[in-house]
């Protein structure tokens, strides 16, 4: 039920109460036709209807025959005596029934016949099944004859009455029209829960695309029933809020960056008029470092990273030209896939190679002997691939390791790693290209860093 959503959950519980209802239904509907009784005092009223004629027209005066065929016929059977036997052409010879005439009018054989059609077949008897190899009744009876003394012939014939078709054709007429009835209300309610979840569906869409960075947040439309209405607005407000102590952070880290350069501008100045050659360059060397670290913090608590601009980008291009500035400076830095045509993405040129530059220079540093960076196209994404031969990180640490300032290497020493920012700047910009970034381990035993982001039909 985890996986089921709102809608589905709806049509279930529907259709959970349908089912119910058509039990329900069929249980009354066979229990009242078991305990239903018949107006008639035999299963079979009409044969024994005309057997009965029969015995009374047989001792009968033939002057009140024509009063007696009136009397008899009616609504059910007809009767009629006429001087030569009917034609059978289109009846059914039914056996047990003429027996049970025979039986009820005390006559000997042949002397009554009893026929039915094929409209009053039972069902799964065939017309053309021999009459011997049947263990049950045929159908009902359709016609009956019976030779008068005198040489005419009596034929009673049963009126078939109009019968619908539903119950003959389907058998249970009650339940069938509830189910019936149930698909067509469930499909009536399917659509309407389809419309009246629209609007949940367009408020998750617009939830979905908020990052926070836009100045005026995208607004869901405020329809539906008033629970959603409510949650709409609930949401619309949050993010104007979030969106407001965005804007806010921003100015505030500007205002803090243009400070914080000023001071460091001023401490250099000052830093350079030390007479001692030794301590100018070690004083210069960290204001130098203390500005880099505070350039990339500021970078990524302002959330530049991840405003990028949106133009195709080949990742091969920029991989090989990373790689070789590099191998430029005497790093054992090796490139695959650098002809690799199709390995275009749609995103900021300068933002990626920084990626490129973070991981190259991580396994740079981290490597001990060779640095392998591959550029690859796998279905409808592009990666680029950067594995070391070092240390590697372990298995309880690779996802910690793209959260600002972690660092595997416990010490905080500049000189034995980095700000701890350079991972999850990597993971910023892929992100914000619609990508990931993981951690595993490289078959050398060092560290492999794998960058999936779409790539552009």
């Amino acid at each position: 039920m985890g996986r089921v959503g709102l809608l589905g959950r709806i049509m279930l519980v529907l259709l959970g109460a349908l089912s119910l209802l058509v039990i329900a239904t069929f249980g009354i509907d066979r229990w009242q036709r078991n305990h239903e009784r018949s107006p008639y005092p035999s299963r079979f009223p009409r044969v024994d209807q005309a057997a009965h004629i029969v015995s009374l027209l047989r001792d009968a005066d033939p002057a009140q025959r024509p009063a007696i065929l009136k009397a008899v016929s009616g609504e059910a059977l007809k009767a009629e005596i006429v001087a030569a036997p009917p034609d059978e052409a289109g009846l059914i010879r039914e056996p047990r029934l003429e027996a049970r005439l025979l039986g009820i009018a005390g006559e000997p054989a042949g002397r009554i016949r009893a026929f039915t059609d094929a409209a009053m077949l039972h069902r799964g008897v065939h017309p053309a099944e021999p009459a011997a190899a049947r263990r049950g009744p045929v159908g009902r009876l359709a016609a009956a004859t019976y030779r008068l003394p005198d040489g005419q012939t009596l034929v009673v014939t049963v009126i078939e009455g109009h019968r619908s078709h539903m119950p003959w054709l389907l058998g249970q007429p009650l339940s069938l029209w509830v189910a019936v009835l149930g698909v067509a209300v469930a499909g009536l309610v399917t659509l309407g829960a389809r419309h009246e979840l629209a609007p949940l569906r367009r408020l998750t869409e617009a939830v979905a695309r908020f990052d926070g960075r836009a100045p005026t947040p995208s607004r869901a439309a405020h329809q539906g029933a008033p629970e959603i209405r409510r949650l709409a607005q609930a949401i619309q407000a949050m993010q104007e809020r979030i969106a407001g102590l965005m804007g806010e952070r921003s100015l505030l880290i500007g205002a803090i960056s243009h400070d914080l350069k000023t001071y460091l501008t001023r401490m250099r100045l000052r830093a350079e008029g030390v007479a001692e050659a030794g301590r100018r360059e070690r004083l210069v060397e960290d204001l130098d470092a203390m500005t880099a670290l505070i350039e990339t913090s500021l970078s990524f608590a302002r959330g530049t990273a991840a405003e990028i601009g949106r133009s195709p980008v080949d990742l091969a291009d920029i991989v090989a030209v990373e790689v070789a500035e590099h191998a430029a400076q005497g790093a054992p830095v090796s490139l695959t896939g650098e002809e690799v045509r199709n390995a275009t993405v749609a995103g900021d040129a300068v933002a990626l190679r920084r990626v490129v530059a973070n991981l190259v220079g991580n396994a740079v540093e981290y490597g001990r002997s060779s640095v392998a960076v591959a550029v690859r196209r796998t279905g409808a994404a592009c990666q680029i691939v950067v594995e070391d031969d070092g240390p590697g990180i372990p298995e309880a640490e690779r996802a910690a390791v793209f959260s600002p300032y972690y660092r595997v290497e416990r010490s905080r020493s500049r000189r034995t790693g980095g700000s701890g920012l350079g991972l999850a700047i990597a993971r910023q910009i892929a992100e914000a290209h619609g990508g990931s970034i993981v951690a595993e381990a490289a078959a050398s035993g060092g560290a492999r860093i794998v960058v999936t982001l779409p790539a552009l039909a």
